[in-house]
């Protein structure tokens, strides 16, 4: 089967770029940061980022680690070395401190 179909190709791409702008809007609510990155791939691989932003899901960082080890037990791709920085971000910008 050939993929040369300028109908595929189109809506590949159209697929691609509002893939990449639904995450980049999503993204608008987490701060700068060099972990930043690590934590919004780690957590959109299996739910929207709206559960972190929403007022309503405001945790201790406590709370934090223990969720964070809980999603990496039930899959979530995060490295054994990232899963403090993941941790740490999520308590700095998104706790009740």
């Amino acid at each position: 089967m050939k993929f040369s179909s300028p109908g595929i190709f189109k809506h590949l791409l159209m697929f691609i770029a509002l893939f990449g702008l639904y995450g980049q809007s999503q993204a608008q609510g987490f701060p700068e940061s060099e972990h930043r990155d690590k934590v919004i791939m780690a957590c959109s691989a299996c739910h929207g980022l709206d559960n972190i932003l929403s007022p309503s899901n405001k945790m201790s960082a406590d709370d934090w680690e223990f969720y964070v080890y809980e999603m990496v037990a039930r899959g979530a791709p995060v490295k054994p070395e990232d899963m403090q920085d993941i941790i740490d971000y999520l308590a700095d910008n998104f706790s009740t401190k």
